[in-house]
């Protein structure tokens, strides 16, 4: 298993996330017989968390994996790096929106699919707070037309949504957009909670080390380029993962005997983003010293530290890579007044 993915180069040199965050990652990884044969549907595959991803499931013996990205570019990558998975016909490549209800039908009346990976998002905060309504339309409402589909599919088994820690009481459109879905979700899970023969597994976490547009792919940029680098607050905390325990917790939720509900990955403690900075920094044998910018302003769309769960989120499973929240202090009527409470705010 080639590690990576979880490493950044910058001005040529690879710096490891074990090395940067002092971690020691077990990177054994039984195969799971609960993936035997199955047929997989992964939306966003060629994002940094569905590529991954792809990469974990192929080791396992699955029967074959559809995957769907809007972006012509990153099938392109896919392509190149799972050739021979594409060849052995254990990896089918569509380039697509997953707004388009009629492309969705079509995919899934040519593939008995049975497991539903739904990584599709759009997740940077910035862009999104001056493009509300893409951010709804891509993050809220193409999950419940895809889920929509997948309740009436016989074939399907479980639907997983990747949620974030910007879900948990949302200060910005991204999170908002993230939020709803996850209420949709917890409430479509109540009103069918006997006869709903699909799983539905919401999964919740922070920040991914290296992803595309993360804090890192932000210093390698200024760093690369001699430019300043900029820090929101020095005292700002995130949460981090690598991208394999990632993958390795998003496939052991998909083992059949977790039910329909809310998972969070454990993130472990988070992160001071400057003493992070000056780790790397300590890290690179760079030829200059940069100048480091602390604007000391948090912008009202940002959070000075993140939650993973709300203050009446209980735990109610702890399992080596991720935890279940118990759902007892949810009921429909305040999933409701939420729901209404968040679409009065973007309203706004």
């Amino acid at each position: 298993m080639s590690k990576i993915e979880d490493i950044i180069k910058i001005q040529n040199q690879d710096i490891s996330f074990e090395s940067l965050f002092d971690k020691k990652i077990d990177y054994s990884f039984k195969e799971s017989s609960f993936l035997n044969d199955k047929i997989l549907f992964i939306t966003g595959g060629g994002g940094s968390i569905g590529s991954i991803l792809i990469e974990r499931l192929l080791e396992q013996n699955i029967k074959k994996i559809i995957v769907l990205d809007h972006s012509e570019y990153a099938i392109f990558k896919l392509k190149l790096k799972f050739r021979k998975a594409i060849e052995n016909n254990n990896l089918y490549l569509i380039l697509g929106d997953i707004r388009n209800k009629t492309l969705l039908k079509k995919i899934f009346s040519l593939f008995p699919i049975q497991i539903i990976y739904h990584t599709a998002a759009y997740k940077h905060i910035d862009i999104l707070e001056n493009n509300c309504e893409e951010s709804l339309s891509v993050n809220l409402n193409a999950t419940l037309n895809l889920l929509e589909i997948v309740l009436k599919n016989s074939n399907s088994e479980q639907f997983i949504f990747i949620s974030t820690d910007k879900a948990v009481n949302p200060v910005n459109n991204m999170g908002i957009s993230k939020r709803l879905a996850e209420l949709y979700l917890l409430k479509n899970i109540f009103q069918n909670e006997i006869n709903n023969r699909v799983k539905i597994k919401i999964i919740r976490f922070g920040n991914v080390f290296n992803s595309s547009g993360s804090v890192f792919t932000i210093f390698k940029y200024q760093i690369e380029n001699n430019l300043p680098i900029t820090i929101t607050n020095k005292n700002m905390k995130r949460y981090f993962i690598s991208k394999y325990q990632a993958s390795k917790g998003l496939i052991e939720i998909a083992d059949s005997k977790n039910i329909s509900g809310m998972y969070v990955l454990d993130m472990g403690e988070p992160y001071n983003i400057t003493i992070l900075l000056y780790n790397l920094l300590q890290k690179l044998q760079l030829n200059y010293t940069p100048d480091i910018s602390y604007l000391n302003i948090i912008p009202k769309f940002e959070k000075f530290e993140e939650e993973l769960y709300l203050s009446y989120e209980k735990i109610e499973k702890n399992i080596s890579n991720y935890k279940k929240i118990d759902l007892n202090n949810y009921n429909m009527r305040n999933i409701k007044t939420e729901i209404s409470n968040l679409i009065q705010i973007l309203k706004k």
